[in-house]
């Protein structure tokens, strides 16, 4: 991993225990192929981007055999999406596109979880009806289902709150940002809280990496420290994978007392999520965690896998 993306998950850890919670060490993982799991497991969740597909009508190779042999078998599955680049259904359409029928009640996206949040902050006292937004355009829909309105790119929201779903960000729009989170009582809304993202694979085979919304958020949290907060910097609102709203959602999706193996890439988000969610875990190897990172990567953040796939 980059430094700075070593950073952003060790500082999801820290804020995961200062939350109480904790997390069971694993042994060493096994090298499996998925029929291998099929018995072992009743509902089978699946991180979309880096794991099943990638952009436009990109599918990695054997993705469509897993999800037709878990359909077939009659397990239950689910989209579990970092994804904020719009709402569940449509989130759930695009993957129908690619050849993965998720309904959307099938689909949990971190930008569902915004009403919860919206609910909560209004409970507070805070207004939430506009934000001064970084993301794709389609992402404004997430906003929209939430009764919140993103603001002019050159404008400043009536009360200091920026949302990031994607890091589309320009010098301006950056800086327009850490102003806004410089007032006195700003608040930082991660829509989608991965810090790095595989790019679909190059005609050699190789994956780049590149850093997406988490990575921009940390910049402008960190940015954002100064006298009128005390140097703490703005307050920060993680949505999504690792943190526990979305496995709450999942686990009331499912059968009680199912038996949930959760299939990802990435070990600061997938994996760690899982641990937190008392699932199991199979981590894709050589998308978002380069094979020869891996072991590097599974000791600086002390989290590993139940399983290579």
């Amino acid at each position: 991993m980059e430094i700075f993306e070593t950073e952003i998950y060790l500082r999801y850890e820290e804020l995961l225990k200062s939350q109480g919670l904790s997390w069971a060490g694993s042994a060493e993982p096994k090298r499996v192929r998925m029929e291998d799991l099929l018995d072992r497991y009743d509902a089978f969740c699946f991180d979309g981007y880096g794991t099943l597909y990638n952009r436009g009508s990109f599918v990695y190779e054997g993705a469509l055999d897993w999800y037709t042999m878990l359909r077939a078998a009659g397990k239950q599955m689910r989209l579990i999406t970092n994804a904020a680049s719009d709402v569940d259904s449509v989130l759930a359409a695009d993957a129908a596109k690619r050849g993965f029928a998720f309904s959307e009640a099938e689909t949990i996206s971190s930008g569902s979880l915004l009403k919860d949040l919206c609910v909560e902050l209004r409970g507070r006292g805070k207004a939430v009806r506009e934000v001064y937004y970084i993301g794709r355009e389609t992402g404004k829909h997430v906003l929209e289902s939430c009764g919140i309105t993103a603001v002019a790119l050159d404008a400043e929201p009536a009360e200091p709150i920026v949302a990031i779903s994607s890091a589309k960000e320009t010098p301006e729009t950056y800086e327009q940002a850490v102003k806004i989170l410089k007032r006195a009582g700003s608040m930082l809304l991660v829509l989608n809280s991965d810090a790095w993202a595989p790019k679909i694979p190059g005609d050699d085979g190789v994956t780049v990496r590149e850093p997406v919304s988490g990575a921009l958020s940390e910049r402008l949290r960190r940015d954002s420290m100064c006298e009128a907060n005390g140097g703490a910097g703005c307050e920060t609102f993680y949505l999504g994978k690792p943190f526990p709203a979305i496995w709450e959602k999942v686990k009331r999706s499912l059968p009680e007392g199912s038996r949930v193996l959760m299939v990802g890439d990435t070990l600061g988000t997938d994996v760690l999520g899982a641990k937190i969610a008392g699932f199991d875990s199979a981590l894709v190897v050589g998308r978002n965690v380069p094979a020869a990172e891996l072991e590097a990567d599974e000791k600086v953040l002390e989290i590993r896998p139940d399983y290579y796939l």
